[in-house]
C-alpha cells in the first residue's frame, strides 16, 4: 500500500507541475483582494482577528494556565506535525521552544502525515509534554511522548532536558490518523489518549496501550493506583491502562477532575464522559461508537480537539459560557463549502449534575470558503477562543485565529444569514434525506442531475392535472393557499413548470398532495426559488468541470487515511518534493471553484 501511495504522490506532483501556471493564472483570474474573513462565517456578537502567522501544518494549540505579564512571557504554545514546537509570548513574537522532536526526523522526502499530535502543561514544574507518531528505523509507525523542562510558572522560550517515553510503545504498531493522541495534566498525573492504530482487537486488550487511555506520573511511571497496576517489579502496558475501548479520540479535556473526549468513529463520532477502569466498547464497529456515547454526531463530522468555556469565564458573552467546545475538521477531500456541522466550530450543551446533553450541538464558526481548509485545535485563552487551521489560506499563510466578544462588530459573514444555494440547503437540513452533489442520506431521492428531467416527465402527464383538479376542491388550509402556485404550473412552459414546482414543494410539501410524506421545513417562499434553482440548474458536469486534477485527489483520497491527516498527505507529496511554497501552491490549485462551490 506504501507503494502505491508513494506513485500516486509522484503522478500528482508530475501533473501539479504540468498544469500548475495554466490552473494558477485561471483560478486568480476575476477575483478581487482576498480578505481571509471571506472564508469564515460567525455566530452573533462575536468578531475574528489573525492573532499570529507564519505555521507549517500547526496541530494543535495550547495555553500557559497563568501567563507572566512580560512581554517575553510565553503565552501560547503551537504544535507543528513536522517536529517543532512554536511558542508564542506576549508581544505575540513566534519562538521555536524545540526542533526535531520526531526521535527519528521526517526528512524532506516524506509523505507521512504522522508528527506531533498533543499537547499539555504542567506549571508547577515547568514541564512541557507532548505526544508524537514516528516511522522508526524499521519502516514501522510507533508512538511515543517527550517531556521538556522549562522555567516553573511561567514557561520559557526554549526546552531542556528532555525526558522520553517509548519503551511500552516500542512492540504496538501505531498508524496515520489512528496514532497516539491529546493529553492532559491533573493532580501532577498525565492522561493520554492512544488511537487503536492498525489492529481493531487491540482496543479491547488491556495489555496494550493500542485503543487507550494511559496514565502516568510527571515522570512516566504508571502510579499503583492505576486500576489494572501490576506490583510486579516490570512495568508493561497494562500497568498504565486508565480507561480502554477506545477508536480514535482526539480531543481530551479535563474539567473539575473529570475526564471528557471527542472520538472519531468509521461513519459516526462520538463525545463521552470517561470514567477510571472502564471499557468505552469500541469493538471495530460503529455500533461500538455509540454504546457509550454521551452525544453520538452521525454523519461523521470529524471531531478533532476539546476545550470547556466555565459559566464563571468573562471572555465570551454570556449565552457561549457553560459548553465544550470542539473543532469538527470534515471529511475527506472536501472543497468548499462542506454539509452543516462540518469545517466548524461547536458548542455542547452537557449538564454536568444529570450527565446527558442539554441541548443539540450548534456550531459558532463554519468554513464558507471556496478551497479546502481543515480546522484542527481550539483552546480558550486569556482574550478569545482561539482556533488553528492546519492549512494555507489563498494568501498562503497559515494563521492562528482569535474569536472574541463584540456586541457591535460589523464582521461580514454572519451564521444563518448566507443565501447561497449550499447554505441554505445546510440550514434547512435537505441532505439528512436526500443525496445532494454527493454527500446526503438514502431516505428520499437523489436529488441529482436527472432531477428536472423527472420533474418535466411527471408534470407532463395528463394525470397530474387531473390530481391538481382534485386538490383544488378542498377548502381548507395548505391547499386553499397554494391555488394560484398549481395554476402557474399547469400553464407554464416545461422548464418553467418543474422550477415552479419544486419552489411550492418546498415551501409545503402538500400543496398538491395530501399524502406527501416529507415534512414542512419553514423554507420562505425566497429561499425555496434560490434552492429549486440550484438543484434544477443545468446538468451534468463536463471533464472541464470535474478535471483529471479533482479525479486525482479523489483517487488519492481512496488510498491514504481518513478525517484530517487524508488531507495532509496530499499537501505533503507536493511539499516533500518540491518544498513547501509548492506545497502552498499546490492547495491552492485545490481552491479552484467547482459546480457546488458558493
Amino acid at each position: 500500500m506504501r507503494v502505491v501511495i508513494n506513485i500516486c504522490f509522484f503522478a500528482s506532483i508530475t501533473l501539479t507541475t504540468v498544469l500548475m501556471s495554466k490552473i494558477v493564472s485561471s483560478n486568480n483570474q476575476d477575483k478581487g483582494p482576498f480578505d481571509w474573513r471571506d472564508d469564515w462565517e460567525l455566530a452573533e456578537n462575536l468578531t475574528m482577528n489573525i492573532d499570529t502567522t507564519g505555521y507549517k501544518f500547526p496541530s494543535h494549540i495550547m495555553f500557559v494556565e497563568q501567563p507572566g505579564n512580560q512581554p517575553n512571557d510565553p503565552l501560547y504554545f503551537v504544535l507543528e506535525l513536522k517536529g517543532t514546537i512554536k511558542v508564542v509570548t506576549n508581544d505575540r513574537s513566534i519562538h521555536t521552544f524545540a526542533s526535531d522532536v520526531l526521535p527519528i526526523p521526517q526528512g524532506p522526502n516524506s509523505f507521512d502525515p504522522v508528527g506531533l499530535t498533543g499537547i499539555c502543561l504542567e506549571p508547577e514544574n515547568g514541564y512541557v509534554f507532548v505526544t508524537f507518531a514516528y516511522l522508526d528505523e524499521s519502516q514501522i509507525y510507533r508512538n511515543g511522548m517527550a517531556r521538556y523542562s522549562t522555567t516553573p510558572g511561567t514557561f520559557g522560550i526554549s526546552g531542556v532536558d528532555r525526558v522520553d517515553l517509548l519503551d511500552i510503545f516500542n512492540t504496538e504498531r501505531s498508524a496515520t490518523s489512528h496514532q497516539i493522541g491529546p493529553c492532559e495534566v491533573h493532580k501532577g498525573h498525565v492522561y493520554t489518549a492512544v488511537g487503536y492504530g492498525s489492529e481493531k482487537a487491540q482496543a479491547q486488550n488491556l495489555h496494550s496501550t493500542l485503543g487507550s487511555i494511559i496514565r502516568t506520573d510527571l515522570d512516566f511511571h504508571p502510579p499503583a493506583d492505576n486500576p489494572f497496576f501490576q506490583d510486579d517489579g516490570i512495568n508493561t502496558a497494562i500497568d498504565f491502562v486508565w480507561a480502554y475501548g477506545f477508536r480514535n479520540i482526539f480531543g481530551l479535556k479535563m474539567v473539575e477532575g473529570r475526564l471528557f473526549a471527542t472520538e472519531n468513529g468509521g461513519d459516526i463520532d462520538r463525545f463521552t464522559e470517561i470514567f477510571k477502569g472502564e471499557n468505552y466498547l469500541w469493538d471495530g464497529t460503529d455500533w461500538g461508537i455509540g454504546a457509550r456515547a454521551k452525544q453520538i454526531f452521525a454523519p461523521a463530522v470529524g471531531l478533532v480537539d476539546l476545550d470547556y468555556i466555565s459559566k464563571a469565564n468573562e471572555v465570551l458573552p454570556e449565552n457561549y459560557r457553560g459548553f465544550f467546545v470542539t473543532a469538527s475538521s470534515g471529511s475527506p477531500g472536501e472543497i468548499g463549502r462542506s454539509v452543516d456541522g462540518k469545517r466548524s466550530i461547536l458548542l455542547l450543551d452537557y449538564n454536568m449534575d444529570n450527565e446527558r446533553m442539554g441541548q443539540v450541538p450548534h456550531p459558532i464558526l463554519s468554513y464558507r470558503g471556496s478551497g479546502m481548509q481543515i480546522p484542527v485545535s481550539v483552546a480558550l485563552g486569556p482574550d478569545g477562543l482561539y482556533f488553528v487551521p492546519i492549512l494555507p489560506n489563498q494568501e498562503g499563510r497559515v494563521t492562528v485565529l482569535r474569536i472574541s466578544a463584540a456586541p457591535d462588530s460589523t464582521y461580514p459573514h454572519r451564521l444563518g444569514t448566507d443565501a447561497s444555494p449550499l447554505a441554505l440547503i445546510n440550514r434547512y437540513g435537505c441532505r439528512q434525506c436526500h443525496m445532494i452533489d454527493g454527500a446526503g442520506g438514502s431516505f428520499g431521492p437523489a436529488l441529482n442531475d436527472s432531477l428536472r428531467t423527472r420533474l418535466i416527465s411527471i408534470l407532463s402527464e395528463s394525470s397530474y392535472a387531473d390530481r391538481v383538479a382534485e386538490v383544488d376542491r378542498l377548502e381548507n388550509k395548505p391547499f386553499v393557499d397554494f391555488r394560484e402556485a398549481r395554476e402557474s404550473i399547469l400553464q407554464a412552459s416545461d422548464d418553467e413548470r418543474a422550477t415552479r414546482w419544486l419552489s411550492a414543494y418546498l415551501q409545503e410539501p402538500t400543496f398538491d398532495n395530501p399524502k406527501a410524506s416529507m415534512p414542512n421545513l419553514g423554507i420562505t417562499r425566497v429561499h425555496a426559488e434560490i434552492i429549486a434553482e440550484h438543484l434544477l440548474a443545468s446538468a451534468p458536469r463536463s471533464d472541464s468541470d470535474f478535471g483529471p486534477l479533482h479525479r486525482l485527489r479523489f483517487l488519492l483520497a481512496s488510498y491514504v487515511p481518513e478525517l484530517r491527516y487524508r488531507h495532509l498527505l496530499i499537501a505533503f507529496g507536493a511539499g516533500g518534493i518540491m518544498g513547501i511554497p509548492t506545497a502552498i501552491i499546490f492547495l491552492r490549485i485545490f481552491r479552484r471553484r467547482t459546480p457546488t462551490s458558493q
